[in-house]
């Protein structure tokens, strides 16, 4: 009986929503040659066990030369938001295929207030609200195919390599509207990022349609003792524009 409580606390924990971070909807471009200016976007949906954070995104890459290419991405989702920039190569591989790696950095946060905590054993806290920010300074290399059959079908997978830096505090709340420090915490622990990305875009020359299954992994986050958690899986899909 007490496991099943764990698990239903677990699930009901999750689905309130305490995340700091989810998989980002970031366009795979595929950069294959000067001039290549492409506009990608998006709406997006991740998760944990439920979903929970929604975002609308947008990416704009560029090939600014024979070899040097260059990228920024943002998105919002009413109580999240993140942004980054990246620069990178690229090389061509064959016909169709393309090899890149960016450096980058990015900045984000999440918020939310006045939530309920049916999932807490102790009845003394009623409510909850955290917010912050963090830093992510990151690398990702890419691999993919452009334009293969009369589809133009893109192929891409990308891997993303990062440090998450975060800044965040949670509160809980009595019914009285009291602060509780005992369960209440700040959470500002380094964590090491892996986040692969698989990416499908299909259309014409100068139109496609994609859809994007992006994963992450942090190194502390469910080993620490904080009331947080972030969304191990996102999906989205969208139009991306090539000029």
């Amino acid at each position: 009986m007490k496991s099943r409580f764990t698990l239903l606390a677990l699930l009901a924990f999750v689905a309130t929503g305490c995340s700091i971070y989810h998989p980002q909807a970031v366009n795979i471009p595929l950069v294959n040659h000067r001039g290549d200016a492409q506009v990608d976007l998006s709406v997006g949906v991740s998760s944990w066990v439920l979903p929970d954070v929604f975002t609308f995104n947008a990416t704009g890459s560029y090939g600014v030369n024979d070899w040097l290419a260059a990228q920024a991405h943002a998105n919002y989702g009413g109580e999240n938001a993140y942004g980054h920039l990246a620069v990178g190569a690229y090389r061509r591989l064959g016909a169709h295929g393309v090899l890149e790696g960016y450096a980058g950095f990015g900045l984000g946060g999440a918020w939310r207030e006045a939530q309920r905590r049916d999932d807490v054993e102790d009845a003394e806290v009623a409510r909850y609200d955290y917010s912050g920010s963090f830093l992510l300074p990151f690398m990702q290399g890419n691999i993919g195919w452009r334009d293969l059959t009369g589809a133009h079908i893109d192929l891409a997978f990308g891997l993303k390599v990062g440090a998450y830096v975060p800044d965040f505090e949670y509160k809980a709340f009595s019914s009285d509207g009291e602060l509780l420090p005992r369960h209440s915490n700040p959470y500002s622990t380094t964590n090491l990022l892996l986040e692969p990305q698989l990416q499908f875009r299909m259309g014409g020359q100068h139109l496609k349609w994609n859809a994007r299954f992006g994963f992450a992994w942090l190194s502390d986050i469910y080993g620490a003792e904080t009331n947080l958690t972030y969304d191990w899986f996102t999906v989205s899909t969208g139009l991306t524009f090539l000029f």
